[in-house]
């Protein structure tokens, strides 16, 4: 990444979520020595429980003191960077609202097929975030065709979301891929988000295709004439005589 750490101020977001990820971090550590994990997220307490802060009150907490210091450094600077470059409550939303709609489906999958999820699983959320900053900054960096730094070599910013990935799926192979169940999902709906218009453009696509494909299929079986004409608001585009 080009450029360094941004001045500190509690006007900017991104800095207001490192400092609440170390905060919250450290009060669930204290808490933990107890066998408390009351910020932590469970689907099964929320689902069963109707224990409904856990889903977001998760995304603050870091799982270890690695994750707590090298977490809020990225949120520090990646965060900093990409809400920068997009508006404060774009970044706000975006990147604690794909987490939450990926614990969202977690706690569905529970409900669905319970044998998937265990109920003593929980989830410490913060690596979430994260990967979404992660992936976010480096595909918004492709799309403007901005050349990253990694570590002292130039990267792609496809490259550099890739990465983020590669986390994911090294801690999944290692640890097991339920434990990461949330990030795996979060990465999905990374692409999906920044992908989005490729995607609504394919669907109307093959809405279309499958539309014309339906008019043949008519005329070959009727023998009604397919007779294309002036579109308007309210014409498909298509008369049959």
């Amino acid at each position: 990444m080009r450029r360094g750490f941004a001045s500190p101020s509690f006007d900017n977001r991104a800095h207001q979520l490192a400092i609440a990820t170390i905060a919250v971090s450290i009060v669930q550590g204290f808490l933990l020595q107890s066998g408390t994990y009351v910020f932590l997220f469970s689907p099964f307490k929320t689902l069963h429980y109707l224990e409904l802060w856990r889903p977001f009150t998760a995304l603050f907490v870091a799982a270890s003191p690695v994750e707590v210091i090298f977490g809020a450094l990225i949120i520090y600077s990646i965060g900093g960077m990409l809400e920068s470059r997009w508006s404060r409550r774009r970044f706000t939303y975006t990147v604690l609202g794909i987490p939450l709609i990926a614990e969202l489906v977690v706690v569905a999958l529970s409900f669905i097929a319970p044998s998937l999820v265990p109920s003593s699983m929980v989830y410490a959320g913060s690596r979430q975030v994260i990967s979404t900053l992660w992936i976010l900054y480096g595909l918004a960096s492709h799309f403007s065709r901005e050349r990253l730094n990694f570590w002292g070599t130039p990267i792609t910013g496809k490259t550099f979301a890739l990465i983020g990935v590669g986390f994911v799926f090294l801690s999944g192979v290692f640890g097991g891929f339920i434990p990461v169940l949330p990030d795996v999902i979060t990465v999905a709906l990374c692409y999906l988000y920044m992908y989005r218009y490729t995607v609504l453009s394919f669907t109307r696509k093959y809405e279309l295709s499958y539309y014309d494909w339906k008019l043949k299929r008519l005329k070959q079986k009727s023998g009604f004439k397919v007779i294309k004409g002036s579109r308007s608001d309210d014409d498909p585009g298509h008369q049959i005589h």
